[in-house]
């Protein structure tokens, strides 16, 4: 089949909101009201459900628009590829919707007993068997439907088996399904808090069920972390489930790149705003200790002017990877603080072990030998400013006083550690 008109508009659809709008592409996708969305429906309408499409129709047709789609452009941007994929997600939710209303000619009953329920007398059953059935077998991502009086689940597809290895038999209803997809019963009952808000979301708001992020328990033990959204049709539901693993990795890896100084690869500023507030939060119910090193490249100014920028930055990179090496341990974090300007959080560490890692990274700063003809030592140096903080210690003034312990390092003619006055 011809699919040029659905291909086009799709492309032109995608490219407009991730390139005219300027809210981040996370909440335009997330957005279960969105203009995106509407917008995504409007032409779902207009290009699909009056077109009659054949039930179950082999290859599937959404399935092959978007395999056409992906085959025709190059979706280099983050944003594009995020937003044909919530497309693609939406529109095989809405076909299913309209293949489920379809009323087949005939009664279909060739349908593994694997996936379907046992329970033959079920009020709901033999009108899903007429209706849904072919559907069931085809659609390429694990489906449940489910009768929400009495929990039980009606059909699963092969896909749902394949994917977390129960069959009906195991999980007839949802208390069973809660019970060996969530074993952690802390975990159960906030997944089960979250579904329920979402279908009540989608009652009251005539909508979909919003998708959300669970972490599901397969039979032979490994964990996946799906997306789940769905369809509530009052006296049944239809949850279709979604990998969300490859979504998550782009987002962890924007994350990093969100919190990550470009210059020289360790944290920046944001990132260590983010762990100090952590670290400190931390401190308040324990009786341990939290140190903080801030760090200075002394003369920097000077070092730009006689060497270069570009010289300057390679400088600044060699530094912050060094520092960065010498604070070996994993609870420990390295962050460029601003300009010429570093930090180091050490938990659990006293000022007698703080004084000892500065010492490290002054004689680490000192192994690179970086000619620096404006220094009395005529190698690049830093300062430092030591501080140690315990649970009584306001998260301000601990910041103040650490920059001031550097402060006073540099007046005592730099390349030198200084004590905060807190500590003496």
């Amino acid at each position: 089949m011809n699919y040029v008109e659905q291909i086009n508009k799709i492309k032109s659809l995608v490219e407009y909101y991730t390139c005219q709008f300027n809210q981040p592409i996370s909440e335009l996708l997330n957005n279960p009201s969105s203009e995106f969305k509407q917008s995504a429906y409007r032409l779902f309408y207009e290009l699909i459900k009056f077109k009659n499409p054949s039930f179950c129709q082999e290859p599937h047709p959404i399935n092959e628009v978007f395999s056409l789609i992906k085959r025709s452009i190059s979706c280099t941007e983050h944003s594009e590829k995020s937003a044909l994929e919530c497309v693609e997600r939406w529109w095989l939710e809405w076909y299913f919707t309209l293949e489920m209303d379809a009323k087949l000619a005939s009664s279909i009953t060739d349908i593994p007993a694997s996936y379907v329920s046992s329970s033959t007398q079920h009020p709901m059953r033999k009108h899903e068997l007429s209706h849904y059935a072919r559907l069931f077998t085809v659609l390429p991502m694990p489906i449940c439907n489910v009768c929400a009086r009495t929990g039980d689940l009606l059909k699963v597809n092969q896909r749902f088996v394949d994917v977390f290895g129960y069959t009906l038999d195991e999980v007839p209803n949802l208390a069973a399904w809660w019970e060996k997809a969530f074993p952690d019963p802390e975990y159960r009952k906030s997944a089960k808090a979250l579904w329920k808000n979402s279908l009540q979301f989608a009652k009251g708001n005539n909508n979909d069920i919003p998708a959300n992020d669970y972490r599901v328990r397969c039979s032979n033990g490994s964990e996946l972390v799906m997306e789940v959204s769905g369809i509530d049709n009052c006296d049944e539901f239809i949850a279709v489930f979604y990998d969300a693993t490859e979504r998550l990795k782009a987002q962890d890896i924007l994350r990093d790149m969100a919190f990550l100084d470009s210059l020289t690869k360790i944290a920046n500023r944001r990132r260590f705003d983010e762990q100090f507030a952590y670290e400190f939060e931390r401190l308040k119910s324990s009786a341990d200790k939290l140190s903080m090193i801030f760090i200075d490249v002394d003369h920097f100014k000077q070092f730009n002017d006689r060497y270069g920028h570009v010289t300057g930055d390679i400088c600044l990179r060699d530094v912050a990877q060094k520092i960065a090496a010498t604070v070996s341990r994993p609870e420990d974090f390295v962050a460029r603080y601003g300009g010429e300007e570093f930090v180091v959080l050490l938990p659990q560490t006293d000022t007698h072990g703080a004084l000892f890692i500065a010492d490290q990274i002054q004689k680490a700063i000192e192994e690179l030998a970086i000619p620096h003809q404006d220094s009395f030592t005529g190698v690049l140096s830093i300062s430092m400013g030591v501080n140690t903080a315990d649970a009584n210690d306001d998260k301000l003034v601990f910041l103040k006083a650490t920059d001031s312990a550097l402060y006073y390092a540099k007046r005592q003619g730099r390349n030198c550690i200084a004590l905060s006055s807190e500590n003496l």
